[in-house]
Formats: structure tokens, sequence, C-alpha cells
């Protein structure tokens, strides 16, 4: 029986990376497990791609390689000029795919990386069934946190509520959804933005997965610590909130002493973040490791009995997947990627609320772990599970399966 032909679309498509780049890798390998698979992606990869693609798979992954004009490529060196570049990006691969197209009778066309509602694809334009996804832009700040961040931040919330509410009378939008088969949106936020008339095309699926090798890094609930130890990783930009942990660790600390905080990342906020520390008295309670390379990171989460995530929005967030692969349960709120990846039986969630109330909840929540550490170690174990079972790359390659076949 003759294989399936998919043609996609993946402008971030890079071995060895995390982010973007690593999703539409990972993505196209598991599909070329089964399907005939033609890639269009970066020139600037072409290399490492030719090196990297798995002597069983080079029968049915084919690549095809694009770039702009060089004076282009420099708008791309500004990280803020990315999606002007990325647009031309698209334009320019339109006469590709008219060539791909009278080479192959493509079954399905697929927009894999930089899937954000917002930006455009032009895959939707040809005659081939179009598979929109996995794609984000809708994932918002909670209403009643948005106050608790800069103007400029607020100003591009209130925008994203905004684009949502009109996503109807958005060509970016409303056009891909009327084309396509099915819409893969990364969390069942992202599902809002969707026509309501296109929703049932819609199946959520985190875009992120797990490799093996992480899984060799597990937590030894045998050892006994004087001290109970919360693990924090992320940038100390605001999107993360880092401020409501320390908020939550003033609280917990007026009931338990037997507790540590480690905060890993780095950004504008950390001498701000200090000096609440100082504030509260907490300078020997949380410590601030900086920047950390993600070897030591996974050593230190492995030393670690609880996984805190205080950021307003996410995607599938990396570090709570290895948090959770390694055997930590978390606390986090019930909100976009963290609400999809972390069930009742891995952590516990924090309805979004106000500010004071979040980090109220957040201080009880971790109490309750904190005090009982048969509840961590079952959480922790499910967790592990969870991760290994549902959010492997092989995992993604079922679900298309599913999708493609029934």
């Amino acid at each position: 029986m003759e294989k399936k032909k998919i043609l996609v679309s993946a402008y971030g498509c890079e071995p060895g990376r995390g982010s973007e780049a690593g999703v539409g890798w990972n993505w196209v390998l598991q599909l070329a497990r089964e399907y005939d698979v033609h890639v269009i992606a970066r020139a600037n990869d072409a290399e490492k791609i030719k090196a990297n693609i798995p002597g069983n798979l080079k029968e049915s992954l084919h690549f095809t390689y694009y770039d702009t004009k060089k004076w282009l490529m420099k708008i791309k060196k500004k990280s803020k000029r990315l999606y002007i570049y990325y647009t031309f990006w698209q334009i320019g691969i339109i006469k590709i795919i008219r060539k791909l197209k009278k080479e192959y009778d493509f079954d399905y066309a697929m927009h894999l990386t930089f899937g954000s509602l917002w930006m455009p694809t032009f895959l939707p334009f040809f005659k081939i069934p179009f598979i929109w996804g996995p794609i984000g832009g809708a994932d918002c700040v909670p209403k009643k946190l948005i106050k608790r961040l800069p103007l400029k931040d607020r100003v591009v919330q209130r925008l994203r509520y905004f684009l949502i509410k009109t996503s109807c009378i958005n060509p970016l939008v409303a056009y891909p959804s009327r084309k396509a088969v099915a819409i893969l949106c990364r969390t069942k936020n992202n599902i809002t933005a969707i026509p309501k008339k296109h929703r049932h095309k819609t199946s959520v699926i985190i875009e992120t997965g797990m490799s093996t090798a992480v899984f060799d890094n597990e937590k030894d609930y045998s050892i006994e610590k004087e001290k109970v130890e919360i693990a924090v990783v992320g940038r100390l930009i605001p999107i993360k909130n880092v401020e409501a942990a320390i908020e939550a660790m003033h609280l917990i600390k007026q009931d338990c002493h037997n507790v540590h905080m480690t905060v890993m990342g780095d950004g504008k906020l950390k001498e701000k973040l200090i000096d609440m520390c100082k504030m509260y008295g907490l300078e020997n309670d949380i410590t601030f490791s900086g920047e950390v390379a993600r070897e030591k990171v996974l050593e230190s989460l492995k030393k670690s009995d609880i996984y805190l995530l205080t950021s307003l929005h996410e995607g599938g967030s990396w570090s709570l997947m290895e948090a959770m692969a390694i055997g930590l349960p978390t606390v986090c709120l019930d909100w976009t990627g963290m609400g999809v990846i972390v069930d009742d039986e891995t952590g516990i969630k924090v309805k979004p609320s106000t500010y004071e109330q979040v980090c109220k909840d957040y201080a009880n929540n971790l109490k309750t772990l904190i005090n009982d550490k048969g509840l961590r170690k079952k959480m922790g174990l499910n967790a592990r599970n969870r991760i290994k079972e549902e959010y492997n790359w092989e995992s993604k390659l079922n679900f298309m399966k599913g999708l493609i076949e029934n």
C-alpha cells in the first residue's frame, strides 16, 4: 500500500534544539516513520538537517530548503523583526509549494512551526487538504492578573484579547479556519480564537514532547532531608510572575520552617526580587542561582521535592515537563498549557483570580505538599508516568495517525 504524502511547512526545524526548531524537527521525524513527508525548511539549517537524518528515514523524509535574499535576512537579527522576516519567508515559499504540488500528489499539507494564529500561512490557498497547527497565540494572561504587568505588557495582553474577540473577521484566522480539515490547538485557550462554526475541527495537542534521555534523571524519594525543597525555573521577567513565589514563601514561613526555595533563572527583575526577600526576611530561605545550564537544572530538580510554576501563561513548557519527568509534583495556575499538562493526579492547580488570592492559594497548596511526603511521592510518580506515556514524541505520531487514518 502506497504511503500517504504530506507536505509540511516548518520554518523552525533544526536537530538538537529546543523551542520551535526542536518541535519542527521531532514532529517531521515522527511523521516520516509512517508517511512520505516533504518538508520546506530554512536553508540556514540545511547542513545540520542533512547530517542528522536517520538512515532508516532517508527514503521517506525529504527536504526542500529556502531562505530570502541576504538583505532581508539581516532583518531577522533583531528579535523584534523576526516576524517580519518570517512573513517574507512564507511569501517566498509559495513558488516552492507550487513546484512540489506539480511533482507530487499530496494527501495533506500541514503548517507546523511558528504556528501563530496571527501570522500568515499560504498553504490554505492550494487545493490540498490542510492541517493547521499546532497553533498558539491566544494564550493570554488571566484578565484579573493583567494589572500586575508593566504598561507595555498590559497593552500586549489587551490587544490579544481584542484579536480573539475579532478573530471571526480577521483573514489570518478566518480563512485558514474555513479551509482546514483539522485545526490543532496548543491549548484550550486557543480554541476561543477559532470562529465558532469551525471549532468542531479543533483538537488540543501540546506541541512539545520529552526525549527518552530525560527519564534517565529520576528523583530518589528514599533520601531523608531536613528541609523540603521547592524549585522555581524561569526567566525573571514580569510574565513569569516570580514575585508570587516569594509572596507564597512569605506566607508559608509563618507556619512551616522546614522549607527552602531555589530560583533558577536570570532577568531584569532579579534585583527587585532579591529586595523582596530582604523585606520579608527570606534571605536564608530563598536562593537565586542565576542562569543555570540545563544539565545542572536537571540535577537540581532531582534534589527538589516540589515544582512551583508561577507563570501567567505557558504553551508547552519544557521546564515543567522536565520537572514532571523527573518525578516532581507541581503547583501552578489552571490555565493555558500548564492547565493541560498537569492534571489532578500529578499536581495541584490554582484557579486564576486576583493576585492576592493566587498567592494565598499557592501558599496553601504548597503547605499541603510540604506536610505530606506520601502525597508528594504519589503525585511525583504519577507525573513521571504521565509525561512518559502522553508527552513523548511518539505520542505526536499516534495522534496524527488517528487524525489522518480516520
